[in-house]
This record gives structure tokens, C-alpha cells and sequence, in this order.
């Protein structure tokens, strides 16, 4: 039966849209396509490209030991990693240390040189070698020395001598500070800090004569930015007696000895700091003495009381 040209047109127009329907459902999967292969190939690309870095995983203050416990290894894009990203081998090649023929013989602790928030992806100018561990470094602990009111854990501080002429005088540098727990609270008067057999004798020096010379103070001053701020160049000079103790003690590392000694031996330096010294010792006669032991009493009693609260806390009957 023949179809008459209205048929024909109508059906010829339905073929050439789906003609046209088709094209552009073809032009439209193929760009799909294009666009899928591309992000699929940009993927496999990124995924080539991820590298494994350090990345904090908590809170670290300025000064405070970087460890790898406070660290995780963080797949990054190549592309968002700073070119001085924290590596295994930095970390390693940080805390150890060499003598002057390249050979490994010690290792330091590695602090962060500022605040660093968790997440933050950690490179190697964040961190820098703490001061060597010597094998004359010890921890003790001092309740003589008066602490500032917001003084915490970890902190970093300068114990100075003052005296009543207004001369100050710092004894020990750069010390980062532990407040023990007693009997459950942060001690009010006892801070621990590690230190050596040439500060040791220095300190134990400062804080007789601090007892000897009434009106004379040892104080803490706190660090703004310990990881950034380098040691404070130590003043005090010991007496006559513990620079002698410094020279023949076997246990003072050299280099610590030997720089306290160059102070004590320069005439215009000794005199500088001791003659203000002796001179607050002579106005003090034989009080002095009885100065010293009342105080080295106290000392020892409140070491006492707060060995006794520790003791206490464990839950021992003492």
C-alpha cells in the first residue's frame, strides 16, 4: 500500500531524529568515556606519585622531644609535600651523634623548634638536636629554687642567682624542667632537671652561697621559645674550692670544665662576679654559717615531706 507524502515525511523525520538522537547520545558516552579515562588515569597517576612522610599526631611544644610516638607515617600526594619533609634517615641521622673521625658515638634527643598542632606534616628546619647526653648527666631534683607561678612540665628555664646588691648571676641554662607528682598533685616547690657533674658542683656552690647571704635569691626564668632560643651563656663562677673540685673530679666532661675554668681564670671576669659574692659573704660573717644550716634544714625537711606524701600515694603505711 503506498504511503501517502505525509507519512513518508512524518517517517522520515522520525528516522532523522533518532538518526541525530543517536549521534548525540554516541558524542556524549564517548566524552564520558574520555572524561573516565582520564580521572582513572589521573588516579593511577596520584596513587604513583603518593609518598609516605611524617606527620604529628599530637600536640608538640616548642622544645619539646620529637619521638616516634608522637609521630605517623602519612600517605601524601609528591605534589603537597615540602621538598624538606622529616625522613626516617633525617630522624635517625638527627639523634645520633659522631665524633670528629665519623664514627657513632652517642645519640641526642631531637626537639621541635616551634609549636606543632597534630596533622601538621613535619620537615626537618621544625626540629634540631637537643644538648648531647653526656655519660655525667643526671636528674635531680631541687626544692630551693623559686619557681615561677605558671611554670609546667617540659618547659625550659634558667636558675640565676640574685643578689641583695641587685648583681644576678646565671649558674645553670637552657634546663628542661619535670614537676613531680606528689600524692597525686604537681609539687609546689620540687623541680627535676637533668644535669651534669660540672653543674652539679656549680649549683651546689650557688645554693650555699644563696643560704650564706641573706636577701640573696636562686630563681627560674622560663624560655619564650626553647627550640628556637639558644642556651643562656652561663656568668656565675663557683668559690675557690669547687673550681678546684671541677679540676680534679674525673666525672666533669671536659669541654663543661674547661669553659667554667676559662671564666674562673680570667682575672677581669672572676673578679667581676666573685668580689660582689664574697663581699655579700664577709657582710654576713658568722651568720653566714647559721644562715646555711638553718636553710639546708629546711631544704631537707621539705625533701622529706614530700618523699613521705609519694610514698604515701603508692599506698605503703611508712
Amino acid at each position: 500500500m503506498a504511503k501517502n507524502p505525509m507519512q513518508r515525511k512524518a517517517q522520515n523525520s522520525f528516522l532523522l531524529g533518532m538518526l541525530i538522537t543517536l549521534l548525540i547520545t554516541g558524542i556524549i558516552i564517548a566524552v564520558l568515556v574520555v572524561q573516565l579515562t582520564k580521572l582513572t588515569r589521573e588516579q593511577k597517576e596520584e596513587e604513583a606519585s603518593m609518598q609516605s612522610v611524617y606527620v604529628v599526631s599530637q600536640d608538640i611544644a616548642s622544645g619539646e622531644t620529637v619521638t616516634t610516638d608522637k609521630l605517623i607515617m602519612q600517605e601524601i600526594s609528591a605534589s603537597n609535600i615540602p621538598s624538606n619533609a622529616l625522613t626516617i634517615s633525617n630522624l635517625d641521622e638527627l639523634s645520633t651523634v659522631y665524633d670528629e673521625n665519623g664514627n657513632i658515638v652517642g645519640s641526642v634527643e631531637v626537639i621541635s623548634k616551634i609549636n606543632l598542632s597534630a596533622g601538621t606534616v613535619i620537615t626537618t628546619d621544625m626540629v634540631a638536636q637537643s644538648d648531647q647526653l653526656g655519660d655525667d648527666l643526671r636528674k635531680q631534683e631541687y626544692n630551693m629554687i623559686m619557681l615561677p607561678s605558671q611554670l609546667e612540665t617540659g618547659e625550659y628555664i634558667d636558675i640565676r642567682l640574685r643578689l641583695p646588691n641587685g648583681t644576678d648571676y646565671i649558674v645553670a641554662s637552657h634546663k628542661q624542667v619535670t614537676i613531680p607528682d606528689v600524692g597525686g598533685y604537681p609539687s609546689l616547690n620540687t623541680i627535676s632537671i637533668n644535669v651534669s657533674e660540672t653543674e652539679i658542683l656549680a649549683l651546689s656552690c650557688a645554693i650555699v652561697e644563696c643560704y650564706k647571704i641573706e636577701g640573696s635569691i636562686l630563681y627560674a626564668n622560663q624560655y619564650v621559645e626553647p627550640g628556637l632560643q639558644t642556651a643562656a651563656d652561663l656568668t656565675y663562677i663557683p668559690n675557690n674550692e669547687t673550681i678546684t673540685l671541677i679540676r680534679r673530679d674525673p666525672n666533669c666532661v671536659t669541654t663543661a670544665a674547661n669553659a667554667i675554668i676559662e671564666r674562673y681564670n680570667d682575672k677581669d671576669i672572676r673578679d667581676s662576679v666573685r668580689n660582689p659574692i664574697n663581699s655579700g659573704l664577709s657582710e654576713n660573717g658568722e651568720q653566714a654559717t647559721d644562715n646555711a644550716v638553718t636553710n639546708l634544714q629546711e631544704e631537707l625537711q621539705r625533701a622529706q615531706e614530700e618523699r613521705q606524701k609519694y610514698l604515701e600515694s603508692l599506698g605503703g603505711t611508712y
